[in-house]
């Protein structure tokens, strides 16, 4: 089965019937209501200044952060009523002063998390109220929505007010008192009222009428299409929280919820676009270099430095780690065959230490190393047809045309094809032979795609990226890799298909 036709499967169960057929366009009527919660917190320390000025950098709609009250009654961004979680000492919030809190860092425990130095993840303070408020001021479109986590939403909107922001501020909790006492102190102020999954909706509908709340907030797990219904029909927006697993955000996209927390701001705002897009889980120090898919449309995603299976939804199966410097790789009679280049890339002089890794598909065993030092410009991309593999690899500067190196089915060189390309930085990463043509993803400003037919003569270039790995898409698209970094916790790869448009 192809991928896509998994993909489609997938999307169709995942959204509970709700949602038919592929999205070639951006979808229409997407939301726009991501919630980044606690700032942007799956890239940087939750409920931090990075996290805020993050979430504005991303353009998210809105930030959510959690408020508690110090000693000496200044209102402090925290989730939790002390600092256990998320600092390297536990303070009460309630029992100390801000002047105190400020010896806590609460990055400690993100830092730990995913193994970071301190230069790369520097100590944060808990930041009051005020300084966020004042850095939401300063400009973009992301508004705050405020939770506040005990009775100070009087001191909270005095503050609000104080910095002119009424209408770049919401409120979020499910504490029914604190949230009918926003409307009354601001009844300018949006009220997103939190609701747990087996609420009464019918009930919940009727006091949030009342009270002229704006919008009803469900935990994820009792999202139904009912109560998505009936809270529009009330005239009300219906969100959902915390939302981190793609699946989950297909669902709730599908069901038209038009307000979601999360974790993963970035994840979302890119499945808004796309539905297909497929994650692999986790994020990893090193850049994605190429995936490909069996014929169980299992996905074999090969990181600088670690090889990854997944399911067709991206589920990790097996993870291994590798010597640097992996390259894109393929699948044949059940080992997985991965470009691996020892040496220098691209250099004049070769000074490539050019090899095959040969994996068990099952578990990712590693079985052997193949040398191919015909790659004497390093080994990049590779793939597998008719018994044969087909290896390309890097272009040092000023050299006219990249070659593809074949091989037998024992990895003993055959010949060179020349594919007359002229040149391309860092000559050619990732290789498949999709609808009866060869594709070829190389780097560049901007990247480029060629295409030859099964002979290896140039057919047509296209405007596409590809250089991160290319597999079989439905007719008319190929399914394309994609790598996002973030700034502190490494890199997200991701699948979606490009429609072939040449130039």
């Amino acid at each position: 089965m192809r991928i896509y036709q998994l993909f489609l499967c997938f999307f169709l169960v995942s959204a509970l019937g709700q949602f038919h057929g592929f999205a070639d366009t951006p979808i229409q009527g997407t939301i726009t209501g991501i919630t980044a919660h606690r700032g942007n917190s799956s890239d940087f320390p939750e409920n931090t200044i990075p996290a805020f000025e993050s979430a504005i950098s991303l353009g998210v709609d809105w930030a959510e952060l959690d408020v508690h009250k110090t000693k000496d009654g200044l209102l402090v961004v925290i989730h939790d009523a002390n600092t256990a979680k998320v600092g390297d000492k536990n303070m009460t919030i309630a029992q100390h002063t801000y002047e105190e809190l400020k010896s806590v860092d609460v990055a400690h425990q993100f830092r730990q998390k995913y193994d970071l130095a301190l230069a790369k993840c520097p100590i944060q303070t808990i930041p009051l109220l005020e300084e966020v408020l004042a850095l939401f001021a300063k400009g973009g479109n992301t508004k705050i929505s405020i939770q506040p986590k005990m009775d100070c939403v009087k001191e909270a909107i005095e503050l609000v007010k104080k910095y002119n922001m009424t209408n770049k501020v919401g409120f979020n909790d499910g504490n029914l008192a604190y949230m009918a006492m926003v409307k009354k102190l601001a009844p300018e102020i949006p009220v997103f009222w939190d609701r747990p999954h087996n609420t009464d909706i019918d009930a919940d509908i009727k006091i949030a009428k009342t009270h002229k709340f704006e919008a009803m907030v469900i935990n994820q797990q009792g999202v139904t299409a009912d109560k998505v219904r009936k809270v529009k029909a009330a005239g009300m927006e219906v969100g959902a929280w915390t939302v981190n697993e793609t699946a989950a955000m297909k669902k709730l996209l599908a069901l038209g919820v038009q307000r979601i927390y999360t974790d993963e701001p970035q994840k979302l705002m890119i499945l808004q676009k796309d539905r297909e897009t497929v994650f692999c889980e986790g994020r990893y120090k090193q850049h994605l270099q190429g995936f490909c898919v069996d014929k169980d449309g299992n996905i074999y995603w090969s990181w600088t430095d670690r090889l990854v299976k997944t399911d067709a939804q991206g589920k990790i199966l097996a993870s291994v780690a590798a010597p640097s410097h992996q390259g894109d790789l393929c699948v044949a009679n059940g080992k997985v065959y991965v470009a691996v280049n020892l040496g220098r890339f691209n250099e004049a002089k070769p000074l490539a230490d050019s090899w095959v890794f040969e994996f068990d598909m099952r578990d990712l065993r590693e079985i052997r190393r193949i040398p191919v030092p015909e790659l004497v410009y390093g080994a990049g991309g590779m793939a597998y047809r008719n018994g044969k593999f087909y290896i390309v690899g890097g272009l040092p500067v000023g050299f006219p045309d990249n070659t593809v190196y074949e091989y037998d089915s024992q990895f003993k060189f055959q010949k060179k094809h020349a594919l007359n390309s002229g040149f391309s930085l860092m000559g050619i990463q990732t290789i498949a032979f999709v609808n009866n043509s060869w594709w070829f993803g190389c780097y560049g400003k901007p990247e480029e795609t060629l295409q030859c037919d099964e002979n290896f003569k140039l057919i047509g270039r296209y405007p596409m990226s590809t250089s991160i790995g290319i597999d079989s898409a439905k007719p008319g698209y190929l399914l394309t890799g994609n790598n996002k970094r973030s700034a502190m916790v490494g890199h997200l790869g991701y699948l979606q298909q490009q429609k072939i448009s040449g130039k």
